[in-house]
């Protein structure tokens, strides 16, 4: 990653971050390994210092547009593609308002000759269903990074599949292998902008058009889910600051991280109801892990997971899978915290 690129990015300097990447581009660095070789890996250092505690919230969020930026200028060196090339739709997931990994997906479309309709973060779904109609693409595209954002997707990739097209899933949110794409519905799921490339190239222009398939259970559960999301969190944080035993630990831990604890409760919720509708346990032990280290790096004690995942299981009442969910997920943060303790020097 370049020196002055990176200390530019981190001043928030837009003008100082895009004459570091001119540069890049004049030594002869195509935009591909432009983007690969620095503005990913910045961008990935950008969330590890999140992760770390080290930046705020609003640092993260002025990177990351300067980064997309960047990526719109490199863009607009590529080529028009011809007019009668297939035309691929690339979006976020509904609520996934992580973008970069879309944009960079669309302009390695474009650089491979293909017409793209970028609609980039946060959709809303019967504008994309709308658009998708209207259009009628060679394949939908979406991108998810928070694994929280599946639990609202099944419905909407099996109403494109009864169309006929191809849908196209890939980021982290998915996972290291195609199951929870398959869960969900997907047609293919993709590592990389050239696997989604290499996809398009393979893939039969038109699939089977298949029926929209009845709800399960769990399905049925994570509709319910979804619906009360914002009261869920915002009881199992309500409960959090109320409980004696912490009290002091929140007040203590004067940082600002306090104002991310109900995105951080947002984020369980959601992979609550993922987990459920993709049938994969391992998002919960996931979710775990991530926000133990979100914890531990605010200084917080991570037995404080342990009682957010009891005030998560108070508000399921009714909603048998979910709660059995969340009891999986409770005993694997008790015994991380017991495994911790027995770890740690008399």
């Amino acid at each position: 990653m370049d020196a002055e690129y990176w200390q530019a990015l981190c001043d928030g300097d837009r003008h100082a971050s895009l004459a570091a990447v001119r540069r890049l581009r004049s030594s002869g660095l195509t935009n591909s390994q432009v983007i690969s070789e620095h503005i990913l890996p910045a961008q990935r250092r950008v969330g590890d210092l999140w992760l770390e505690g080290a930046w705020s919230v609003a640092q993260e969020h002025a990177a990351t547009a300067i980064n997309e930026g960047l990526i719109h200028w490199l863009g607009s060196f590529s080529d028009p593609p011809a007019a009668g090339r297939p035309l691929v739709l690339v979006s976020c997931l509904e609520k996934e308002s992580h973008a970069l990994p879309a944009l960079i997906v669309s302009e390695a479309l474009v650089e491979a000759g293909y017409r793209v309709n970028y609609l980039g973060g946060a959709p809303e779904p019967d504008d994309l269903l709308r658009q998708v109609l209207r259009l009628k693409p060679r394949a939908v595209m979406f991108s998810a990074s928070l694994t929280s954002s599946l639990g609202r997707q099944k419905r909407m990739l099996n109403q494109i599949r009864s169309l006929g097209l191809p849908v196209i899933v890939g980021g982290q949110g998915f996972g290291g292998d195609g199951s929870r794409a398959e869960a969900l519905g997907a047609t293919a799921w993709c590592a990389s902008p050239a696997h989604a490339v290499a996809l398009l190239e393979t893939l039969p222009e038109r699939t089977e058009r298949l029926p929209v398939p009845e709800p399960t259970m769990a399905d049925e559960e994570a509709a319910w889910i979804e619906e009360h999301r914002a009261q869920i969190a915002g009881y199992v944080v309500a409960g959090l600051r109320d409980a004696d035993h912490f009290s002091d630990e929140l007040a203590r831990s004067s940082r600002s991280w306090l104002v991310e604890l109900e995105g951080l409760a947002d984020h369980l919720v959601g992979c609550l109801s993922a987990a459920l509708v993709t049938g994969d346990e391992t998002i919960m032990v996931e979710a775990h892990s991530w926000l133990a280290r979100v914890l531990t790096a605010r200084d917080v004690d991570t037995v404080l997971l342990v009682e957010a995942w009891s005030l998560l299981a108070e508000s399921l009442r009714g909603h048998p899978l979910a709660r059995a969910a969340v009891a999986s997920a409770a005993s694997y943060a008790e015994q991380a915290i017991t495994d911790d303790s027995d770890d740690r020097p008399a």
